[in-house]
């Protein structure tokens, strides 16, 4: 540990405001101070707010036991297999709901036993619970590993994340080869908050993960998955994939991906589509990923067969799907996105194109296309086929709603009543 740590910020020093932070996390805060317990705001809010950023969650960091946070928090619910977090659950009508996660410090000391401690109390890595400071040596990175005391409005740094926040840096807290085989996700996570914040991995951290890149393949394909989908949401796939690739993380994390060219224009594509708010759900994701490999085996060309793309695309599609336990409905979407490609392909010979820019889909899929033209270069002709198809496809709807006018049909005059009154 370094001698010159802690550092601690008085209020005049920092930007952290309770203003700027969610009630029901102030709410939880103070809930456990009144009952004794210590509590900090911790992690990723903390080095948001220290940046003048928005934070996405807002997480509590306590002296309190899980089974003690549940005693306080009814509605509260206690998750994780190896260690325990609690849940703090927030539903208002008309608003989606929220979730405060609040984990008790861990120390770096192990059980001796565990006879008389609640089984909601254990923690299965082997750690004890600890200190504030015991726990910032905890966490992952140094920037993450800031809290902020609500009694003082103080910002306490154990860790030297203060330094790093000014320095731009991802510096892993602790040594490479006990921290990445202990969580490679952590690897990833570190190549995520580069892009995310702007920021460079610090040398000795960027070495260990060059060391342990193939360990990533160990880790959880759900939490993997979770990842890879934070990246979609917050339209940083492109970047992210692109420094994993430099790294060694993308063929151990993606190996069905055999070929990487065209992989990150496509990528790219998608994530300005987030940006702009219209985020792409996770099947096009996945459709950008296999299509450079599937194109290089079937190419896209006016003379395609269809049943042949079909068959070419089961295999990576399939084999991806099963590797992150993603659902059948998104596995069918992306094969749906990726046959449109060689339908569009087809250009003129496509037949039955009348049906095809009439389904819901089309849109999309016209797009994607489109931007995959682009990456490769050599379906120019298609593409002008299509729009000239679709300009005169909208000249001929003339503006009576795309199709012939329909004719009325006259009525036919009713019979003459030539009865008289009875």
């Amino acid at each position: 540990m370094n001698a010159d740590l802690p550092v601690v910020l008085s209020r005049s020093q920092h930007p952290v405001s309770r203003k700027l932070i969610d009630p029901d996390a102030l709410w939880i805060l103070r809930r456990l101070r009144r009952e004794g317990h210590l509590a900090y705001l911790v992690g990723g809010a903390v080095r948001d707010l220290m940046l003048g950023r928005e934070p996405k969650d807002f997480d509590v960091g306590t002296d309190a036991r899980p089974s003690q946070i549940r005693r306080l928090f009814r509605n509260c619910r206690l998750i994780g297999r190896r260690f325990r977090l609690a849940h703090v659950y927030f539903r208002r009508k008309g608003e989606p709901e929220k979730i405060v996660e609040v984990s008790t410090f861990r120390g770096r000391g192990t059980w001796e036993g565990t006879e008389d401690i609640p089984p909601e109390d254990l923690d299965f890595t082997g750690n004890v619970f600890g200190s504030p400071e015991e726990d910032a040596w905890r966490r992952d990175f140094t920037i993450n590993g800031l809290f902020y005391n609500l009694d003082d409005f103080t910002v306490i740094d154990y860790v030297g994340g203060l330094a790093d926040l000014d320095r731009g840096e991802i510096r892993l807290i602790g040594n490479a080869e006990d921290r990445f085989p202990e969580d490679p996700v952590r690897m990833l996570r570190a190549v995520e908050f580069a892009a995310r914040l702007g920021f460079r991995i610090e040398k000795a951290t960027e070495a260990g993960i060059r060391a342990h890149a193939e360990r990533i393949a160990e880790s959880s394909p759900a939490r993997l998955r979770e990842e890879l989908r934070q990246l979609q949401q917050r339209g940083i796939m492109a970047p992210v994939l692109a420094e994993a690739h430099r790294l060694g993380l993308l063929q151990p994390l993606l190996p069905e991906v055999a070929v990487v060219e065209g992989v990150l224009p496509m990528l790219e594509y998608l994530d300005r589509k987030a940006a702009d708010g219209r985020p792409a759900p996770e099947a096009a994701y996945l459709a950008a990923l296999v299509l450079p490999t599937m194109a290089a085996r079937q190419p896209l060309e006016p003379g395609v067969s269809l049943e042949a793309a079909q068959a070419a695309l089961g295999p990576p599609v399939g084999a991806l799907t099963r590797r992150y336990q993603i659902s059948a409905h998104i596995r069918h979407t992306a094969k749906d996105l990726l046959l449109s490609c060689y339908r569009l392909a087809r250009g003129k010979a496509y037949r039955t194109k009348g049906k095809f820019v009439r389904k819901p889909e089309f849109p999309d899929a016209w797009s994607f296309f489109r931007a995959w033209a682009g990456v490769c270069g050599d379906l120019d002709e298609a593409v002008a086929y299509w729009e000239r198809y679709l300009a005169d496809r909208d000249k001929g709807a003339g503006g009576t709603g795309g199709g012939k006018r329909r004719r009325r049909r006259r009525r036919k005059p009713r019979p003459a009543d030539t009865g008289g009154a009875q």
